[in-house]
């Protein structure tokens, strides 16, 4: 009997046989760190049953991967263990004269070699490696960008191997038009052979090799690096695989490394979530990890920081495949696993690929939320050692969230210094530091409707600071001017070709509560429809809804009330200014009584007058609860989206039918057609604030779906139909969607 690791990949080394019993360990060679790749061969075994012992648990939930011929594999047992362990056994038949045995279903250059032929392709090479061997790679089709795809850059991860075949045959029968694929299978073609870890190598490994102002050290990095520069190269992505077992390791999941393209990369996320078929590994966005989480450290040097940050490319990024097997959602092993098969893995590229297509040819999305509240005790509950963290309040929707081209929410809150009469250190009366905007425009936002009842929280001076930190921040704003000019300019951002213009008006701004009032030569700071609360022609929105409407009906009835008047006629110029100058018309309109069930007649005027002047779609919020939305026609209103943030919420619930913790988010595509019209498409998805049970530290928003997969009970499974069916009435959705499709 000989054991040995004389073949391509072959890693192991035999400490002693006793009787039946064999003991072996693995080499680390030069890596650095413990890790656990071995493979080796058993010949001349035949009829006899062997129980070979690791030193340490390098065994996974299926036992070892077993070949006849290094091509073909299977897993040794088809039931999953728990955890993994260090001893299998083997029973060799009578005529199986020579049985590989390997920590996970090895993927070698002959695996690569089978692929070109069937697709009659031709190899090219890379480079010579540091043992003098020539590294293959291809070049497919012709165009003025590139699509960048490699793997192994740790030699022992062959899971990605699988993935990416299955990347570049769909990309090869379905290209993306005017774009050159280029594909390095191996990058540590020496390790891949030779069977080395590859994680960790001394001094460093090939995804470690990628500091910009550094000469690579390895051939292949430093060919890859010129690879990138050599034409615009739109979508680089590398694939891995993770460490041995548990936790993470059990599932598909991409670590994101950059807050600047994070929407591009939450967008490319749900697409591919949704292209997963039944066939595929499965895959869900829930298992994303945050730059910065755990060990995924920012701005470490590795293939996709320098492809993104350094090469220019739109998306580029890793895709951490399990060695053994896929959870079907990420964090709940008890709904089910697919065991890591040669199939599953192909097919989980191709559903990669049919992604790529969907985000390369995707529709403008423009996505809105519900309320963004700080009030008590959020500031003291994101206080830090160093400032103040209000990252945590969206981390646990990090995959969904920010998932739009244009993503928009409604601040309540100014941010203007603590200098201004402090932070917030009353109920209703706010100011929060500028990190709750760095942690709103790493999560995603683009825009924030400034125009609120919270606006003048801090006076004129609050305005001016609330401004300047929003600039600061990158954050686009309107509602809120420091000059009559901003006041009158239309904003309009082209959105994937599409001109859309924003629009943001308030009721009113707390003013009978705090008493701080606009001058005379200051009413441009604000967009306020109708004049301040406790002044004449004012309707005062906490009164009860049959004293709204009578004020209303007076004010607006027969004849508009000269001093209502000059406010309506502002609105209809803001809107007809920003039809001539763009192709869609966005209302983002801040009113209504707070956590009435239903849109009150004042609010409900203003909405017929904003169709009659123009609009192409109305958003509201305010009342701080989902309210039914309306669709008549082509008019689309959402009354009020909820909150999707508020540390306070759940003192309301008393006398009110309807949970301030559950909000809409509102997403919209649009389409420009050949003839210039734009075809708009609706949906939503739904938000829970979630807290802790006694209120001691900051709460947190899930999406629903999301959460009631992880947990699917009944009560919740009815919650979120209630909140469904409230937010769109007349759909009857009978089932927890990741989406709620509208029109």
């Amino acid at each position: 009997m000989n054991i040995h690791a004389n073949f391509t990949g072959g890693n192991i080394r035999v400490l002693k046989i006793d009787g039946s019993h064999v003991y072996v360990q693995n080499e680390l060679r030069d890596t650095k760190e413990d890790w656990f790749y071995w493979a080796f061969c058993v010949e001349g075994a035949q009829g006899q049953t062997l129980t070979f012992h690791f030193d340490k648990k390098w065994l996974g939930y299926y036992g070892p991967a077993i070949s006849q011929d290094l091509y073909n594999w299977v897993w040794l047992n088809e039931e999953s263990a728990p955890g993994a362990y260090d001893t299998f056994t083997y029973a060799f038949s009578e005529n199986e004269t020579r049985v590989y045995f390997a920590h996970n279903m090895l993927y070698h250059p002959a695996h690569f070699d089978a692929f070109c032929r069937e697709m009659g392709l031709e190899k090219l090479t890379l480079c010579q490696s540091e043992r003098g061997r020539e590294v293959p790679y291809l070049r497919i089709g012709k165009g003025s960008q590139s699509i960048l795809v490699t793997a192994r850059h740790h030699a022992c991860e062959a899971t990605g191997s699988y993935v990416l075949e299955g990347v570049v045959r769909e990309l090869i029968c379905n290209p993306i038009p005017d774009t050159e694929l280029i594909v390095v299978p191996f990058v540590d073609y020496d390790g891949v052979v030779d069977g080395d870890q590859g994680k960790a190598r001394a001094p460093y490994d090939h995804n470690r090799d990628y500091v910009p102002e550094e000469e690579a050290l390895y051939a292949s990095i430093r060919s890859i690096r010129k690879l990138a520069a050599e034409k615009p190269l739109r979508y680089a992505f590398d694939f891995h695989s993770p460490w041995h077992v548990s936790s993470q390791n059990d599932w598909v999941f991409v670590p994101q490394k950059h807050f600047d393209i994070i929407k591009n990369l939450t967008r490319f996320q749900q697409l591919f979530e949704q292209a997963i078929t039944p066939d595929s590994l499965p895959y869900s966005s829930d298992g994303t990890y945050m730059p910065g989480e755990g060990w995924n450290r920012v701005g470490a040097p590795c293939f996709g920081t320098y492809m993104h940050a350094t090469a220019g490319a739109e998306l580029a990024f890793t895709v951490e495949t399990p060695y053994f097997k896929g959870l079907r959602v990420p964090y709940a092993p008890e709904q089910g696993e697919v065991p890591f098969s040669a199939s599953a893995g192909r097919e989980l590229g191709r559903c990669f690929a049919l992604a790529l297509h969907a985000y390369h040819n995707r529709p403008v999305k423009i996505s809105f939320t519900g309320d963004i509240l700080c009030n008590n005790p959020m500031n003291r509950w994101c206080r830090t050692e160093d400032g103040y963290d209000y990252l945590p309040l969206f981390k646990r929707c990090w995959g969904r969230l920010p998932d739009a081209d244009y993503l928009v929410g409604n601040i309540e809150t100014p941010v203007a210094g603590e200098e201004n009469d402090g932070y917030t250190n009353s109920r209703w009366c706010f100011n929060t530091p500028d990190e709750v905007l760095d942690a709103l425009k790493k999560t995603g936002f683009d825009l924030l409707s400034l125009a609120n009842n919270h606006a003048m929280d801090r006076k004129q001076d609050g305005i001016l600071a609330t401004l300047d930190a929003c600039d600061r921040a990158g954050l686009d704003h309107i509602g809120l001017y420091r000059t009559p000019e901003e006041n009158e300019a239309v904003f309009v951002r082209e959105i994937g070709g599409i001109k859309v213009g924003f629009i943001n008006y308030t009721y009113g701004t707390n003013a009978f509560a705090h008493h701080n009032f606009l001058g005379e030569n200051e009413k441009h700071m604000v967009k306020l429809l109708q004049p301040e609360e406790t002044l004449e022609g004012s309707v005062h929105l906490l009164l009860s809804p049959e004293e709204i409407e009578a004020k209303t009906n007076e004010l607006y009835g027969d004849k508009i009330n000269p001093i209502c008047a000059p406010y309506l006629e502002n609105l209809k110029k803001d809107i007809q200014r920003t039809k001539e100058e763009c192709d869609f018309v966005v209302m983002l309109l801040h009113c209504g009584g707070q956590h009435n069930p239903d849109p009150d007649a004042y609010t409900k005027m203003l909405v017929e007058k904003i169709w009659e002047y123009g609009a192409d779609i109305i958003v509201g919020n305010h009342p701080h609860i989902i309210q039914s939305s309306t669709l008549e026609g082509d008019r689309f209103t959402a009354y009020c989206l909820g909150n999707i943030m508020c540390s306070e919420a759940a003192f309301s619930r008393a006398g009110h039918i309807i949970d301030p913790d559950y909000s809409a988010v509102l997403n919209m595509t649009l389409e420009k057609k050949s003839d210039g019209s734009i075809e708009k498409h609706l949906s939503f998805r739904l938000f829970h604030i979630m807290h802790d049970a006694e209120r001691k530290k900051a709460p947190w928003v899930v999406d629903t779906y999301d959460q009631w997969r992880k947990d699917p009970y009944d009560a919740y499974r009815e919650t979120i139909l209630f909140y469904a069916n409230r937010f769109m009435p007349g759909k009857n959705y009978t089932e927890p969607m990741a989406e709620y499709p509208i029109c």
